[in-house]
């Protein structure tokens, strides 16, 4: 009997040994650029949790960080970075030394022709999985226009812009939500975002769009950009707590039909929805600096994912990726957005809705990338978001701002 239970234990440690098969699963970090409480991150939450169904050997951990940008940083300059990872529209210009390029994937030759020129480096390598594209403007409820006899489309500069706002005014609403509490201070950058080419990029008989690349812009010319946000808080055309409002809040009011306008894509527009599905929302152009030149759009990446070329998990991470690029699941997110999707072929298309109206009036109109994507150097996101919550605050002046701007600018641009 001795003998026997010896040999028993003896076979059942071989057979432990012998069984990797039982390892934990692999675990990935899937990191994305949106707060817990946007539609996008619950959406890739359930997207990661309905994979792991089928591929019980793999477990997703979706996570954002605070700031996102800054961390990013920090993890590209240890070379201790997640799995895979959003990259905020920089996929080429600051994260494609370590990206895995994509070429080669069975998705790659889906990429929309529109939006594969800006997730594509100069040997033609794309780095990241475009669910959706940005084809932005400035976001509306059209219920708060139509009661102050507003017509937005008859919005073709800045001047008709702030026309609008003082009826909207008039009539007890918020004209912009901007935002701008400190840990939301992104949405302050993106108003720069969306205003900074009317002044300096999309005039084609007379713009700074060579200046700004080669180091030789006058930053003078930074003044009318900084006033326009100064000038809407003086005229009280920003939300009552412009140092205080949060990203949260800024759907939350355009739902409710308190605010008329957000400054950023049709993304606030998916919010708003979480909480008034039935709301009537739109957007339109964004308005030219003078009647010499014509309102454009912002274009560039929202949702794209890349995965790490050094990953430990590089195979696992790459079959996930795959899995996303489905119709069913790359529709999900472009219409969570209210953005085309960035796959085209069979069974690509995302449900605009009402919004389809809007997509239509736009076509023709001109588009421009990001400004700080494209006319700035990396890392000055932050000298955007800054300048413009210490202009709200009124701890920096407009000059200030101008002689900060142009510091970053050239210390960044000489790095």
């Amino acid at each position: 009997m001795k003998r026997g239970v010896k040999t028993a234990l003896a076979l059942i440690a071989a057979a432990a040994i012998a069984l990797p098969a039982l390892a934990a699963p692999k675990k990935l970090t899937v990191a994305v650029n949106f707060p817990e409480t946007d539609a996008t991150f619950k959406a890739f939450k359930d997207i990661a949790a309905e994979y792991s169904k089928s591929n019980p050997d793999v477990s997703i951990d979706v996570v954002t960080y605070t700031p996102y940008e800054d961390v990013m940083k920090t993890k590209m300059a240890a070379n201790d970075l997640p799995d895979a990872w959003a990259t905020h529209g920089w996929s080429v210009a600051r994260y494609s030394e370590y990206l895995e390029p994509l070429n080669s994937q069975s998705w790659a030759s889906k990429v929309s022709p529109t939006i594969k020129p800006v997730i594509t480096d100069k040997n033609g390598k794309i780095f990241v999985l475009p669910f959706d594209m940005d084809v932005a403007g400035i976001a509306f409820n059209r219920a708060v226009l139509d009661n102050a006899k507003v017509d937005p489309f008859k919005i073709k500069t800045w001047a008709d812009f702030e026309a609008a706002c003082a009826k909207i005014k008039a009539t007890g609403k918020i004209p912009v939500d901007i935002g701008g509490c400190a840990t939301d201070d992104w949405t302050v950058g993106n108003f720069y975002d969306w205003t900074a080419p009317s002044f300096l990029i999309t005039d084609e008989k007379s713009n700074s769009r060579t200046a700004l690349k080669d180091g030789s812009f006058d930053w003078k010319k930074w003044g009318p950009v900084a006033k326009l946000l100064v000038e809407f808080r003086d005229k009280g055309y920003l939300n009552p707590d412009y140092t205080q409002g949060t990203w949260v809040n800024i759907g939350k009011r355009m739902a409710a039909g308190d605010v008329a306008f957000g400054f950023f894509g049709n993304y606030v527009i998916g919010e708003a929805k979480k909480y008034n599905p039935n709301g009537k929302y739109g957007f339109i152009p964004v308005p030219a600096a003078t009647s010499n030149d014509k309102p454009s759009l912002i274009t560039g990446e929202r949702v794209a994912i890349g995965v790490w070329k050094d990953s430990p998990n590089k195979a696992a991470a790459l079959k996930f990726l795959g899995y996303c690029s489905q119709a069913s699941i790359v529709n999900k997110i472009a219409t969570i957005n209210g953005n085309p999707t960035g796959l085209v072929g069979s069974g690509y298309k995302s449900d605009t809705g009402a919004m389809q109206p809007y997509f239509d009036k736009i076509a023709g109109v001109r588009g421009f990338p990001y400004f700080d994507r494209e006319y700035l150097p990396s890392g000055m996101w932050d000298s955007l978001c800054k300048t413009g919550t210490g202009l709200l605050a009124n701890s920096m002046t407009v000059d200030q701002a101008i002689a900060k701007m142009k510091n970053d600018y050239e210390t960044l641009k000489n790095q």
